[in-house]
């Protein structure tokens, strides 16, 4: 599965790599929304793994602009954040995101997430 990992943070971008990479898939990595939709429209990917809180372009704003490209329309996003409060979650599901989950993550739940999509 091809991927495209939008967080801010390299530490985080590069343990979610290093963790989908070793169960096999490929990442790409954005380090803010603006620049995950050039990499989304530059690259095939399968799946978004979406932080909410960045510089420049939010996971929200992310998710707003996504839901208005048909090309990437139906590319499901499964959001990573520290955030876990449920209007925020209710906020990013019905804006198209497919998962959420809750930072820190064990690896296992990211690979589970990415199964059940």
């Amino acid at each position: 599965m091809n991927v495209l990992c939008v967080d801010d943070s390299a530490t985080l971008r590069k343990i979610v790599s290093m963790a989908l990479t070793a169960a096999g898939h490929t990442v790409v990595e954005a380090e803010n929304g603006k620049i995950g939709l050039d990499q989304l429209a530059a690259n095939k990917v399968d799946c978004v793994i979406l932080d909410i809180n960045m510089p420049e372009m939010g996971g929200l704003d992310f998710l707003k602009a996504k839901g208005g490209m048909a090309p990437f329309k139906a590319i499901p996003v499964i959001v990573l954040t520290t955030e876990a409060e449920e209007a925020l979650k209710a906020s990013a599901l019905s804006l198209g995101a497919s998962g959420f989950l809750a930072k820190p993550f064990q690896k296992d739940e990211l690979l589970a997430a990415l199964q059940k999509i």
